[in-house]
């Protein structure tokens, strides 16, 4: 009885996941707010439920959106999926493709031609685009991003456009906080920030996150970081099965000696459930 149970469960999940509609494939006008020289790919996942929506626009890391296949990848998906489940739109923004970038992890920090400063007028046409939706709740967007991409969150939410309507929330997953922890008293998030990194991580290190979160949240401004012990850099990435050394990453703590990313499949659904507390403190 027991084996028919978990059976009839997966089959359950199984047909669940293969109902949610395929993200639709978008370009996004980069409106004169992005340095991008042609249109942005994106990926719209739409929410399930009945709108209008509030809504997240998602950057990704140095390793880009998609997969060699040219698939968006595994995280990516799973959490466009786990967004449009739970009531927001989603979009994933590729901001590699219109410049011809394949990817910057294997690149050193100083040599790389795209900054996380340069992506911030990505993130505000993806929010210009997204307002002008009419199933979007245009005041209620927020931004996440992984790795680079968190640091673009960063950086953005540090830096409000003054034309727009800013984002209303913001999220990073491990971004790297270093150069912003030597001088906390330049950041100030113009909107709720969450951070999320696991205190194993020697590509972006931990360390500095909870120093700057603890310096801002001291200011009573709203930042919060969740540290996950034992965690490395990609831990919510449902493709990993098991930790691995990338020896071809140039930086990290230990430059030239590669960085680790490894799998942590309950700082993963713990992330999921703080992030879902999270957007619907801030945007509900």
């Amino acid at each position: 009885m027991r084996h028919r149970l978990a059976c009839l469960a997966l089959l359950t999940l199984a047909r669940a996941a293969q109902a949610l509609p395929a993200p639709e494939a978008l370009s996004i006008p980069t409106a004169g707010l992005s340095s991008a020289p042609a249109p942005l790919r994106a990926w719209l996942f739409r929410a399930t439920t009945p709108g209008p929506h509030p809504a997240v626009v998602m950057l990704h890391g140095c390793g880009g959106a998609i997969t060699a296949s040219g698939q968006l990848n595994a995280r990516h998906r799973m959490w466009g999926e786990f967004l449009a489940e739970n009531g927001y739109d989603a979009l994933m923004l590729d901001s590699f493709a219109a410049r011809g970038i394949r990817e910057l992890c294997t690149q050193k920090m100083a040599e790389r031609t795209l900054k996380e400063a340069d992506r911030r007028g990505d993130a505000h046409a993806a929010l210009a685009w997204l307002q002008q939706q009419s199933g979007v709740i245009p005041d209620r967007i927020a931004l996440l991003g992984w790795s680079h991409g968190g640091g673009v969150v960063l950086d953005t939410v540090s830096h409000p456009n003054p034309v727009t309507p800013g984002f209303r929330a913001a999220i990073a997953f491990y971004p790297g906080c270093s150069a912003r922890a030597r001088s906390p008293e330049r950041f100030h998030p113009a909107a709720p920030l969450l951070l999320l990194i696991g205190e194993a991580d020697d590509w972006t290190p931990a360390a500095p996150c909870l120093a700057l979160g603890r310096d801002v949240a001291a200011r009573g401004e709203p930042m919060r970081v969740i540290g996950y012990p034992g965690a490395y850099h990609d831990f919510d990435n449902p493709a990993l099965k098991s930790p691995r050394l990338r020896t071809e990453v140039p930086n990290g703590v230990n430059p030239g000696k590669g960085t680790t990313v490894a799998p942590d499949p309950a700082a993963r659904e713990d992330a999921k459930r703080q992030v879902l507390r999270f957007l619907e403190e801030v945007l509900q």
